[in-house]
């Protein structure tokens, strides 16, 4: 999600509250990318909370994602990357 700066704190507030396991993955410059377990919460669910944010703040983009082959794939290199600095 993009958004001012000064609502950084408000939209990860949200994501959690949407669900305590969200796990940010980045956050530049009024951009955050979350991760949100998928057995957790509907999709119904966060453009309802979206819809919200928007009439407090403005949300200069938004979006949904599916986890990627990349993503994994980046996941488990940094995980063996872990593992092998710490063996």
């Amino acid at each position: 999600m993009t958004i001012s700066s000064d609502h950084e704190e408000e939209v990860e507030s949200l994501v959690h509250y949407l669900s305590a396991n969200a796990n940010k993955i980045y956050q530049i410059s009024g951009t955050q990318k979350f991760e949100l377990p998928k057995l957790e919460i509907r999709i119904a669910d966060v453009f309802q909370a979206v819809e919200n944010a928007k009439s407090r703040f403005t949300v200069y983009a938004w979006g949904l994602a599916d986890t990627t082959l990349e993503d994994v794939f980046i996941k488990v290199a940094r995980g063996a990357q872990a593992f092998n600095v710490f063996s």
